[in-house]
């Protein structure tokens, strides 16, 4: 296995990409065949169902897009599950200390590097791959916590710093509501705990990530938090692209309806 996107970012590219909640695999896979350079399958904050994820898991195999699972909860046993089926990492919210971080991500590898129990199926091609899987996994697969809070901020250079841990996502809505700033991303709350990720990033030698909190195609915004030096773009998603493209189109041609 290789993971597209980890060497993506070892080479300090921009990596683009899209949170899906409608549980469907074609549209993970239309997703990675329109070229997104990764997709997150959300468990989060939508009803998804392990043979539901593993069917966006196969969809996104498809295609070129690294496909991540972002789980409900830092749990070990929903890390082992969705890893079992192949995704290539987790995202993991709320992850506000380095010991949730270490926990997160010793979750991803096996001993004695971690606390992974074995048992790949789809991820070692149902068996036919298991020893190659074992072996380059530990190395593969990725661990990326939500920056969401707070205290979050105040432990980030220790949370990047925490071994296993390959990048993180600021998750600008949670954030803002945990600085008293909601919805406001111009406050200098705001703006100052971006400059802490960022500098932790720096610090610690690792990507730093952020969901894109503009308009979907609003291209100014990105390519403002790429020019900071955000490597890991989180931007819209199937909801988000759908609602937005419904509008378009009822700006367009909703005025014929009289």
């Amino acid at each position: 296995m290789r993971n597209q996107l980890k060497a993506r970012l070892a080479e300090g590219k921009v990596a683009l990409g899209a949170q899906l909640r409608f549980g469907s695999p074609a549209i993970a896979e239309l997703f990675g065949l329109a070229g997104y350079d990764w997709l997150v399958i959300d468990s989060e904050h939508a009803p998804q169902t392990p043979p539901g994820i593993q069917a966006q898991l196969q969809g996104a195999g498809c295609t070129p897009a690294t496909a991540l699972v972002r789980v409900a909860r830092n749990d070990p046993d929903l890390i082992k599950l969705y890893l079992d089926m192949g995704a290539a990492g987790i995202v993991a919210p709320f992850v506000n200390t380095p010991a949730e971080a270490k926990s997160g991500a010793d979750a991803c590898r096996y001993p004695p590097r971690g606390t992974r129990g074995w048992g790949p199926d789809r991820a070692a091609g149902y068996g036919l791959r298991s020893q190659e899987y074992t072996a380059a996994s530990d190395g593969e697969v990725m661990f990326v916590p939500i920056i969401e809070s707070a205290e979050a901020i105040q432990n980030i250079e220790a949370i990047l710093g925490t071994e296993g841990v390959d990048s993180c996502i600021v998750g600008p809505v949670d954030l803002s509501i945990s600085l008293g700033t909601a919805f406001d991303y111009q406050s200098r709350p705001f703006q100052q705990a971006l400059d802490a990720v960022l500098a932790a990033a720096q610090q610690t030698g690792k990507p730093a990530g952020v969901g894109v909190y503009g308009p979907v195609f609003e291209a100014g915004l990105a390519a403002e938090l790429v020019q900071r030096g955000f490597r890991l773009l989180l931007a819209g998603g199937d909801e988000w692209i759908l609602g937005s493209g419904c509008r378009l189109v009822l700006d367009q041609l909703g005025k014929l309806r009289g």
